[in-house]
Protein backbone atom coordinates (compact mmCIF):
# COMPACT_ATOMS: atom_id res chain seq x y z
CA UNK A 1 0.00 0.00 0.00
CA UNK A 2 1.19 3.66 -1.06
CA UNK A 3 1.77 6.06 2.07
CA UNK A 4 0.85 9.65 2.01
CA UNK A 5 4.11 11.73 2.59
CA UNK A 6 4.42 15.04 4.98
CA UNK A 7 4.08 17.05 1.46
CA UNK A 8 0.81 15.40 1.13
CA UNK A 9 1.91 13.28 -2.67
CA UNK A 10 1.17 9.83 -2.10
CA UNK A 11 4.89 7.99 -1.99
CA UNK A 12 6.08 4.88 -2.47
CA UNK A 13 5.14 2.11 0.29
CA UNK A 14 7.52 0.26 2.72
CA UNK A 15 7.09 -3.30 0.50
CA UNK A 16 8.54 -0.92 -2.54
CA UNK A 17 11.15 0.25 -0.88
CA UNK A 18 12.20 -3.22 0.48
CA UNK A 19 11.87 -4.26 -3.10
CA UNK A 20 14.39 -2.11 -3.86
CA UNK A 21 16.83 -2.36 -0.98
CA UNK A 22 16.88 -5.80 -0.78
CA UNK A 23 18.47 -6.58 -3.88
CA UNK A 24 20.93 -3.32 -4.40
CA UNK A 25 22.03 -4.13 -0.43
CA UNK A 26 23.20 -7.27 -2.28
CA UNK A 27 24.82 -5.52 -5.25
CA UNK A 28 25.99 -3.26 -2.58
CA UNK A 29 27.51 -4.86 0.23
CA UNK A 30 28.09 -8.26 -1.35
CA UNK A 31 29.07 -7.85 -5.32
CA UNK A 32 31.06 -4.03 -4.32
CA UNK A 33 28.63 -2.96 -6.99
CA UNK A 34 28.04 0.90 -6.86
CA UNK A 35 24.41 1.90 -8.49
CA UNK A 36 23.48 5.35 -8.61
CA UNK A 37 21.73 5.78 -5.32
CA UNK A 38 21.82 9.50 -3.78
CA UNK A 39 21.08 12.81 -6.15
CA UNK A 40 21.11 16.11 -4.52
CA UNK A 41 20.34 19.17 -6.08
CA UNK A 42 21.68 22.53 -5.29
CA UNK A 43 18.71 24.87 -6.67
CA UNK A 44 19.57 28.26 -5.55
CA UNK A 45 23.40 29.85 -4.69
CA UNK A 46 21.33 32.83 -2.99
CA UNK A 47 21.98 32.64 0.82
CA UNK A 48 20.30 35.41 3.48
CA UNK A 49 24.06 34.58 5.51
CA UNK A 50 27.61 35.05 4.91
CA UNK A 51 29.37 32.32 6.78
CA UNK A 52 33.04 32.44 7.54
CA UNK A 53 34.75 29.80 4.86
CA UNK A 54 32.06 29.72 2.51
CA UNK A 55 32.63 31.42 -1.20
CA UNK A 56 29.93 29.31 -2.96
CA UNK A 57 26.52 31.56 -1.87
CA UNK A 58 25.27 34.86 -3.74
CA UNK A 59 27.83 34.01 -6.47
CA UNK A 60 25.04 35.86 -8.88
CA UNK A 61 24.69 32.27 -10.46
CA UNK A 62 20.96 31.84 -11.49
CA UNK A 63 18.49 29.80 -9.47
CA UNK A 64 17.61 26.61 -10.99
CA UNK A 65 14.26 26.78 -13.21
CA UNK A 66 11.41 24.81 -12.20
CA UNK A 67 11.59 22.97 -15.50
CA UNK A 68 15.03 22.17 -15.43
CA UNK A 69 14.57 20.99 -12.08
CA UNK A 70 12.06 18.82 -13.08
CA UNK A 71 13.98 17.26 -15.67
CA UNK A 72 16.54 16.62 -13.76
CA UNK A 73 14.97 14.37 -11.04
CA UNK A 74 12.95 12.59 -13.94
CA UNK A 75 16.43 12.21 -15.22
CA UNK A 76 18.03 10.43 -12.26
CA UNK A 77 14.96 8.57 -11.16
CA UNK A 78 15.20 6.61 -14.77
CA UNK A 79 18.90 6.19 -13.99
CA UNK A 80 18.64 4.38 -10.60
CA UNK A 81 18.77 7.14 -8.20
CA UNK A 82 16.04 6.50 -5.37
CA UNK A 83 17.29 9.09 -2.24
CA UNK A 84 16.89 12.89 -3.08
CA UNK A 85 18.06 15.71 -1.71
CA UNK A 86 17.98 19.41 -2.11
CA UNK A 87 20.92 22.01 -1.04
CA UNK A 88 22.40 25.35 -1.98
CA UNK A 89 22.94 28.55 -1.29
CA UNK A 90 19.99 28.15 1.02
CA UNK A 91 17.03 26.31 -0.65
CA UNK A 92 14.21 27.61 1.53
CA UNK A 93 15.00 31.13 -0.41
CA UNK A 94 14.59 29.05 -3.97
CA UNK A 95 11.24 30.18 -5.83
CA UNK A 96 9.98 30.31 -9.55
CA UNK A 97 7.01 32.31 -9.68
CA UNK A 98 5.18 30.65 -7.54
CA UNK A 99 6.47 27.73 -6.64
CA UNK A 100 8.42 27.20 -3.54
CA UNK A 101 10.95 24.19 -2.23
CA UNK A 102 7.82 22.55 -0.84
CA UNK A 103 6.53 22.13 -4.70
CA UNK A 104 10.15 20.50 -5.94
CA UNK A 105 9.39 17.91 -2.76
CA UNK A 106 5.76 17.31 -3.72
CA UNK A 107 6.99 16.64 -7.07
CA UNK A 108 9.86 14.21 -6.29
CA UNK A 109 7.71 12.31 -4.31
CA UNK A 110 5.34 12.34 -7.33
CA UNK A 111 8.21 10.76 -9.77
CA UNK A 112 8.85 8.28 -6.86
CA UNK A 113 11.84 8.92 -4.87
CA UNK A 114 11.82 7.75 -1.69
CA UNK A 115 13.10 10.02 0.47
CA UNK A 116 13.74 13.83 0.41
CA UNK A 117 16.07 15.65 2.66
CA UNK A 118 16.41 19.08 2.88
CA UNK A 119 19.62 20.80 3.82
CA UNK A 120 19.17 24.37 5.47
CA UNK A 121 21.03 27.34 7.83
CA UNK A 122 17.55 27.61 9.58
CA UNK A 123 16.44 30.74 9.59
CA UNK A 124 14.26 30.41 6.77
CA UNK A 125 12.12 28.05 8.84
CA UNK A 126 11.63 24.38 7.86
CA UNK A 127 10.45 22.86 4.55
CA UNK A 128 7.76 20.70 6.01
CA UNK A 129 7.52 18.41 3.49
CA UNK A 130 10.54 17.01 3.95
CA UNK A 131 11.38 13.36 5.25
CA UNK A 132 14.42 14.66 7.03
CA UNK A 133 15.67 18.60 7.45
CA UNK A 134 19.77 18.83 8.38
CA UNK A 135 19.56 22.52 10.25
CA UNK A 136 23.25 23.88 10.11
CA UNK A 137 24.33 24.46 14.22
CA UNK A 138 28.13 24.65 14.94
CA UNK A 139 28.24 24.75 18.09
CA UNK A 140 26.89 27.37 20.80
CA UNK A 141 26.79 31.07 20.53
CA UNK A 142 30.22 31.28 20.88
CA UNK A 143 31.40 29.51 18.27
CA UNK A 144 28.84 29.29 15.91
CA UNK A 145 28.33 33.07 15.74
CA UNK A 146 31.88 34.11 14.71
CA UNK A 147 30.74 31.39 11.66
CA UNK A 148 27.36 32.22 10.50
CA UNK A 149 26.53 35.66 12.42
CA UNK A 150 24.27 36.62 15.03
CA UNK A 151 21.53 33.61 14.29
CA UNK A 152 21.69 30.95 17.22
CA UNK A 153 18.66 32.35 19.01
CA UNK A 154 16.69 32.35 15.62
CA UNK A 155 17.45 28.85 14.82
CA UNK A 156 16.79 27.30 17.72
CA UNK A 157 13.30 28.42 18.19
CA UNK A 158 12.81 27.34 14.95
CA UNK A 159 14.12 23.91 15.40
CA UNK A 160 11.75 24.08 18.72
CA UNK A 161 9.02 25.30 16.70
CA UNK A 162 9.03 23.73 13.94
CA UNK A 163 6.86 20.65 14.90
CA UNK A 164 9.28 18.40 11.79
CA UNK A 165 9.24 15.09 14.14
CA UNK A 166 12.95 14.47 11.94
CA UNK A 167 15.14 17.36 12.14
CA UNK A 168 18.96 16.64 12.75
CA UNK A 169 21.84 19.11 13.19
CA UNK A 170 25.24 19.23 10.76
CA UNK A 171 28.16 20.81 12.55
CA UNK A 172 31.41 21.66 10.55
CA UNK A 173 34.40 20.80 12.99
CA UNK A 174 36.92 23.76 11.78
CA UNK A 175 39.74 25.25 13.66
CA UNK A 176 37.30 27.93 15.52
CA UNK A 177 34.87 25.41 16.16
CA UNK A 178 36.24 22.74 17.52
CA UNK A 179 36.36 23.81 20.99
CA UNK A 180 32.30 23.47 21.16
CA UNK A 181 31.81 19.92 20.53
CA UNK A 182 31.36 18.81 24.19
CA UNK A 183 29.56 21.80 25.62
CA UNK A 184 26.88 21.78 22.19
CA UNK A 185 26.40 17.96 22.19
CA UNK A 186 25.40 18.17 26.75
CA UNK A 187 23.28 21.64 25.47
CA UNK A 188 21.48 19.42 22.95
CA UNK A 189 20.82 16.55 25.50
CA UNK A 190 20.22 18.56 28.14
CA UNK A 191 17.78 21.23 26.64
CA UNK A 192 16.07 18.47 24.97
CA UNK A 193 16.60 20.21 21.51
CA UNK A 194 13.71 17.85 19.35
CA UNK A 195 16.40 16.59 16.89
CA UNK A 196 17.39 13.17 16.39
CA UNK A 197 20.90 13.97 16.94
CA UNK A 198 24.09 16.03 15.45
CA UNK A 199 25.93 14.54 12.17
CA UNK A 200 29.77 16.33 12.33
CA UNK A 201 31.80 16.54 9.71
CA UNK A 202 35.13 18.86 9.72
CA UNK A 203 35.61 21.62 6.90
CA UNK A 204 36.83 20.25 3.76
CA UNK A 205 39.23 22.95 2.05
CA UNK A 206 36.86 23.46 -1.45
CA UNK A 207 38.12 26.75 -2.04
CA UNK A 208 41.95 26.05 -1.01
CA UNK A 209 43.54 25.82 2.48
CA UNK A 210 42.91 28.09 4.62
CA UNK A 211 42.82 29.11 8.37
CA UNK A 212 40.19 26.98 8.96
CA UNK A 213 41.49 23.80 7.90
CA UNK A 214 42.32 21.02 10.17
CA UNK A 215 44.84 18.43 8.93
CA UNK A 216 44.92 14.69 10.31
CA UNK A 217 46.70 14.89 12.47
CA UNK A 218 44.85 18.23 14.39
CA UNK A 219 41.66 16.13 13.46
CA UNK A 220 42.49 12.35 15.13
CA UNK A 221 41.89 13.57 18.60
CA UNK A 222 38.14 15.41 17.74
CA UNK A 223 37.75 12.53 16.49
CA UNK A 224 38.31 10.48 19.52
CA UNK A 225 36.68 12.99 21.06
CA UNK A 226 33.28 12.29 19.64
CA UNK A 227 33.84 8.08 19.94
CA UNK A 228 33.75 8.93 23.47
CA UNK A 229 30.43 11.09 23.10
CA UNK A 230 29.12 8.02 21.81
CA UNK A 231 30.21 6.22 24.52
CA UNK A 232 28.60 8.30 27.14
CA UNK A 233 25.33 8.29 25.31
CA UNK A 234 25.63 11.83 23.31
CA UNK A 235 23.35 12.81 20.71
CA UNK A 236 25.89 11.89 17.87
CA UNK A 237 24.66 10.25 14.46
CA UNK A 238 28.16 9.18 13.02
CA UNK A 239 28.90 6.13 13.73
CA UNK A 240 32.04 4.67 15.38
CA UNK A 241 32.87 2.86 12.00
CA UNK A 242 32.50 6.07 9.58
CA UNK A 243 34.25 8.07 12.37
CA UNK A 244 37.05 5.78 12.72
CA UNK A 245 38.02 6.05 8.70
CA UNK A 246 37.29 9.64 8.77
CA UNK A 247 40.80 9.33 10.87
CA UNK A 248 42.07 6.51 8.86
CA UNK A 249 41.24 8.02 5.46
CA UNK A 250 40.75 4.62 4.56
CA UNK A 251 38.13 5.52 2.18
CA UNK A 252 37.17 5.15 -1.77
CA UNK A 253 37.03 9.05 -3.37
CA UNK A 254 34.79 9.39 -4.94
CA UNK A 255 31.59 7.88 -3.77
CA UNK A 256 29.87 6.67 -6.99
CA UNK A 257 26.72 6.33 -5.53
CA UNK A 258 26.40 9.67 -5.36
CA UNK A 259 25.39 12.96 -7.69
CA UNK A 260 24.85 16.21 -7.70
CA UNK A 261 23.44 19.05 -9.96
CA UNK A 262 23.80 23.05 -9.74
CA UNK A 263 23.48 24.98 -12.63
CA UNK A 264 26.47 24.22 -13.61
CA UNK A 265 26.09 20.45 -14.97
CA UNK A 266 26.28 16.69 -12.80
CA UNK A 267 29.27 16.09 -10.42
CA UNK A 268 29.93 12.58 -9.15
CA UNK A 269 29.81 12.44 -5.02
CA UNK A 270 30.62 16.93 -5.08
CA UNK A 271 30.98 19.58 -6.33
CA UNK A 272 34.81 20.02 -4.74
CA UNK A 273 37.78 19.41 -7.16
CA UNK A 274 40.03 16.41 -6.72
CA UNK A 275 42.36 18.03 -5.58
CA UNK A 276 40.81 18.44 -2.02
CA UNK A 277 39.49 15.15 -2.27
CA UNK A 278 42.21 13.32 0.22
CA UNK A 279 41.47 16.23 2.71
CA UNK A 280 37.05 15.35 2.32
CA UNK A 281 35.70 15.67 5.80
CA UNK A 282 32.33 14.78 4.38
CA UNK A 283 31.65 12.09 7.13
CA UNK A 284 28.16 10.68 5.07
CA UNK A 285 30.52 9.66 2.81
CA UNK A 286 32.36 7.15 5.10
CA UNK A 287 29.16 6.25 6.80
CA UNK A 288 28.12 5.03 3.37
CA UNK A 289 31.38 3.36 2.63
CA UNK A 290 31.39 1.82 6.00
CA UNK A 291 27.78 0.52 5.90
CA UNK A 292 29.45 -1.22 2.26
CA UNK A 293 31.68 -3.12 4.78
CA UNK A 294 29.07 -4.31 6.42
CA UNK A 295 30.95 -2.44 9.71
CA UNK A 296 27.90 -3.19 12.56
CA UNK A 297 27.70 0.48 13.93
CA UNK A 298 27.57 1.34 10.59
CA UNK A 299 24.09 -0.65 9.87
CA UNK A 300 22.41 0.58 12.27
CA UNK A 301 23.51 4.04 12.15
CA UNK A 302 21.93 4.02 8.16
CA UNK A 303 18.81 2.37 9.31
CA UNK A 304 17.69 5.23 10.71
CA UNK A 305 16.99 6.90 7.34
CA UNK A 306 14.99 3.77 5.99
Amino acid sequence: MAQRSRSGVTGPSRLRRLGFYLPYAWRFMVRRRPDPLIYGIAVTDRCNLACHGCTVSNTGRPAMAWDTLVAAMRSAYRRGFRELYFSGGEPMLWHDGARTLGDCVAEARRIGFFHVHVYTNGTRGLCPAADTVWVSMDGLPDTFEPRRGDHFDQVERTVRQSGHPRVAVIYVIDRNTARGIGPFLRWVRDSELPVLGVMFYFHTPYYGYDELYLDRAERSPLIDELIAGIREGLPVINSRAGLRALRSGDWPRRLPIASVLDVDGEFVCCRAADSVCVDCGYAACTELTELQRLRPSAVRGMLRYW
